[in-house]
């Protein structure tokens, strides 16, 4: 979708960033109309918070030109925060970090493997 949309590509940076971070064994996503939702593992029965990740064209969007996450919980505690999607990836790890507790794992990168 991104290789035609770019509008789509802060979709693709946040998926990336998890699985190259070695998060994607804590974390499980889905998308819904486009928007990238994510849940902490393991996955219950009942889902009672997600992190939505909005896309162009949600049925929630941010403002034009912004990238829109929200914490959605059962409480009524939502939380949201709308930025430009230069600032997508970093925005929902501190979503990640704030909400659920989860830091995702320290990976070695492939210059360190070579020392």
């Amino acid at each position: 979708m991104a290789a035609r949309y770019p509008d789509f590509q802060y979709l693709v940076d946040i998926v990336d960033s998890v699985i190259d971070s070695g998060a994607d064994a804590l974390l499980a996503g889905s998308t819904s109309m486009h928007d990238l939702m994510v849940v902490p593992r393991p996955v219950g029965a009942e889902v009672r918070e997600m992190i939505a990740v909005r896309a162009p064209g949600s049925m929630r969007p941010g403002p034009a030109g912004q990238v829109r996450i929200e914490h959605l919980s059962s409480t009524g505690r939502n939380d949201c925060i709308d930025r430009p999607p230069s600032e997508a990836v970093p925005l929902f790890w501190r979503f990640v970090i704030e909400k659920y507790g989860i830091r995702p794992p320290l990976r070695p990168n492939c210059s360190d493997l070579t020392k």
